[in-house]
């Protein structure tokens, strides 16, 4: 079986932290960097063997079983995330985070026929400004273009180029902010390929409304753009912002991921899980629509934090 490069490391992470009786991130996401020449071929094979042998030891019950103390996130992650949390909750009313409705990529919370049109956009960015209580009248939105980055296999047909998007050296971006212009209006800007991708659209669209909500309406004097992430979390946006932190796609001659946002998946699992926790939701429906790898580190973080309550600094 022949594996899309992107997709075969998201299985990877998937396969090895995503089951039930598996514990442990090993950051494969970060792999392609260091091995941009081997044939891709040789690396498919390589990781359908890691996710047979993986299988076997699940089926002998030699692999270790979820250890309940283990955080999905680093200690030093975990602390900075928790004080973040800390300052969201003081800024933006408690009360009402703990009671503000979840968002969920259903027609219900986005009543829009996404076809491509400008005007989804706009109708989109009406929703997610509403949710994250900014007036979408003193927003105005305008576009741009840029294209994924490009590479070839080599390879005759199939999987014939390679896309990369959002590397860490990737100047690129999905969406801008500009700040509060002479027409008394916060300027967005949004990448116009992201029009034909309703979910990272409004995860985009999330992002640069929380740099309004921070740096714009004076509750933050410097950027922070992983701050600027966990904002969209309180706000009720977290499961679309998690759900494209990282995502591959594929077709007849091309493979491709893209990574969006400045958190790690196990630093999405982990901020909206400390949500839950604050708001008493021990398994809260929205959560049936994140990702497999996100729902994996959001249950390991709702473990860690159940067992590992006197450590939360909330």
């Amino acid at each position: 079986m022949r594996f899309a490069i992107g997709g075969f490391l998201f299985v990877v992470k998937d396969c090895l932290n995503a089951d039930e009786d598996v514990n442990g991130s090993f950051g494969f996401m970060d792999l392609w960097r260091w091995m941009p020449s081997i044939d891709l071929i040789i690396i498919n094979i390589v990781f359908e063997y890691l996710y047979t042998i993986k299988k076997l030891l699940l089926m002998f019950g030699l692999f270790n079983k979820k250890d309940p103390n283990r955080c999905p996130v680093t200690e030093e992650n975990r602390i900075w995330i928790e004080t973040s949390f800390n300052f969201l909750l003081n800024t933006f009313d408690k009360q009402k985070i703990k009671e503000r409705e979840i968002l969920i990529p259903h027609h219900s919370h986005f009543p829009i026929r996404y076809n491509g049109s400008d005007q989804t956009a706009i109708d989109t960015l009406a929703i997610v400004a509403k949710q994250m209580e900014v007036n979408p009248d003193d927003i105005h939105l305008d576009f741009y273009s840029e294209g994924p980055s490009e590479i070839s296999t080599g390879a005759s047909l199939g999987a014939g180029r390679v896309f990369l998007n959002s590397t860490k050296d990737d100047k690129r971006s999905a969406g801008l902010y500009l700040g509060k212009q002479e027409d008394g209006k916060y300027h967005i800007l949004l990448e116009r390929g992201k029009i034909l991708e309703p979910e990272n659209m409004v995860a985009t669209l999330a992002h640069e409304i929380a740099h309004i909500k921070l740096l714009g309406e004076g509750n933050l004097t410097d950027n922070d753009e992983k701050l600027t992430d966990l904002t969209t979390i309180i706000f009720g946006l977290g499961v679309f912002s998690a759900n494209s932190a990282f995502q591959s796609y594929s077709g007849f001659d091309f493979t491709g991921w893209q990574k969006l946002g400045y958190l790690t998946q196990m630093e999405w699992g982990y901020g909206l899980a400390l949500l839950a926790y604050i708001r008493k939701e021990k398994s809260p429906d929205w959560i049936k629509h994140l990702t497999l790898n996100v729902k994996s580190d959001f249950k390991l973080g709702m473990s860690f934090i159940e067992n590992n309550e006197a450590l939360i600094n909330l």
